[in-house]
């Protein structure tokens, strides 16, 4: 691990720190971690147990209470656990206080523990000490990172895997493969004039092909085929006026989150509201209806659509089916302009409740859209009925179709950060350069440098090749207490 370690460095590491480990507010639990060598010290000099403790035990919860060694006043009433090294989390004695989960309790709590030679925990400390002491590796960690922050069945599912090792396993075959190949050429850079070959050159290129190349491509891919699954994505809603815009989010949203009247421009500003699809975290976006002769408050809101339109990976243009298509209906799109890229858009046709034998008339109405506007020929339409909730389904799996382009059918089992994506596009690059010199009989010292390349991008990602300063910011993303 190239790291550059200091002695205030090694101090650092040393210190037992400490941390409220649970978000702050109401709850049925709140949770104070300390790791370090004066775990066991603080559970005997600020915990009372409810029966005398003459030798810890490990792993188990004592019940009792927290008080104030200063003042013998009690706290709260308490479960602490004890996890001796190297059985606990950081491979450090860690001590944990289940307490009530009230803000000035937790507190107080930490108070006590910090006026006792400990110290508040960095962001993602307790993590980083993980990864340090050797109970996992880097994607390992970030899969804790991963995992706090996932949002979707599938991006937690993904973390899971990542958490077991499954990602670190799957670098560490590449990673194999190219000490293969590498043991390969340093015979022929350490015996130059003997006659030795352990394997061909063209077993060579296929080793460097089949468990190099290949794997990294399908990683690379699917960072790009399933980022949405670990990101999400946006869905903005727009049309004229009273077409049902706002009626759709709270339909599909299961909830009022907007305010919905027969009154034209109800809704003035953006509201959004948090869905899921098949694991996918989707964010709808209502918008302010655009009409042809906004107000000045309707102008602002059209220049907020405008932005939100520019990142949305898709968009649902609502037409109300039960009345004619209008020149208002088409300005939407003219006022959006090059704001909204059209192959994002799908036609959402609503109220069809209204329409008997409504899709026949839907199909007329793409005919008189597309002869007003020839970029529309080839877009997907759809109807619904947000009042009873018919074609609400069929809508939920195009927008998943529209999402992953058509060619996500489910999320890959793996998909790498974009930190992790780029060493990958690194490694490759390398890997790709050997392949090159072998095709083209160059010296095996030169190709020996882009493996050894290679095989530090992979390092990089595990954290067996990295520096102080990338390690600082990756675990700077972290919440206290993780």
């Amino acid at each position: 691990m190239v790291q550059k370690v200091t002695v205030h460095d090694i101090e650092r590491e040393e210190d037992t720190i400490a941390a409220i480990a649970t978000p702050m507010g109401s709850g049925g639990i709140g949770i104070v971690r300390v790791s370090g060598p004066l775990s066991t010290q603080l559970f005997r000099s600020i915990f009372r147990p409810a029966r005398p403790v003459r030798d810890i035990q490990s792993h188990r919860l004592y019940y009792g209470w927290v008080f104030d060694p200063h003042t013998d006043m009690v706290v709260d009433e308490v479960l602490a656990v004890l996890m001796k090294a190297p059985h606990s989390y950081t491979r450090e004695d860690v001590l944990e206080i289940q307490c009530h989960s009230g803000p000035a309790v937790l507190r107080r709590i930490l108070e006590i523990v910090i006026a006792g030679d400990v110290r508040l925990a960095e962001p993602g400390e307790f993590t980083k000490r993980a990864f340090l002491n050797g109970r996992i590796d880097l994607t390992q960690a970030e899969a804790v990172l991963d995992l706090s922050l996932a949002c979707g069945d599938a991006a937690g599912q993904m973390a899971i895997r990542q958490l077991q090792g499954q990602f670190s396993s799957r670098i560490h075959g590449i990673r194999d493969a190219l000490k293969e190949a590498m043991a390969t050429l340093e015979v022929a850079i350490d015996y130059p004039d003997e006659d030795l070959e352990i394997i061909s050159e063209s077993r060579l290129k296929e080793l460097l092909i089949t468990r190099g190349r290949d794997p990294l491509m399908g990683l690379i891919h699917a960072f790009e085929r399933g980022r949405i699954y670990r990101e999400g994505a946006e869905v903005l809603i727009i049309g004229r006026p009273n077409v049902g815009k706002s009626s759709l989010l709270n339909a599909l949203a299961c909830e009022d989150r907007a305010i919905v009247t027969s009154i034209p421009g109800t809704t003035r500003d953006i509201i959004e509201a948090d869905i899921e699809i098949e694991g996918i975290v989707v964010r709808l976006i209502d918008t302010a209806g655009i009409r042809s002769d906004p107000d000045l408050i309707e102008a602002i809101g059209i220049e907020r659509i405008r932005k939100k339109a520019r990142c949305a990976q898709a968009v649902l243009w609502v037409l109300d089916l039960s009345r004619p298509l209008s020149t208002e209906d088409l300005g939407v799109l003219e006022a959006l302009g090059d704001h909204i890229k059209k192959e994002k858009i799908l036609i959402v046709f609503n109220k069809i409740d209204k329409v008997p034998s409504w899709e026949p008339l839907a199909r007329e109405r793409v005919r008189e859209i597309c002869k007003c506007l020839s970029e529309m020929r080839d877009s997907t339409w759809i109807g619904i009925s947000a009042l009873t909730g018919e074609g609400l389904s069929t809508l939920s799996v195009t927008m998943l179709d529209r999402l992953s382009e058509g060619n996500l059918k489910e999320p890959p089992n793996l998909i790498p950060n974009l930190r992790q994506k780029e060493c990958l596009e690194t490694c490759l690059k390398a890997v790709d350069r050997a392949i090159d010199g072998l095709c083209h009989e160059v010296s095996p010292e030169l190709i020996s440098i882009d493996l050894r390349d290679a095989m530090s991008a992979l390092g990089t990602i595990t954290g067996d090749d990295i520096t102080d300063e990338v390690l600082d910011h990756i675990f700077s993303h972290f919440c206290l207490g993780k």
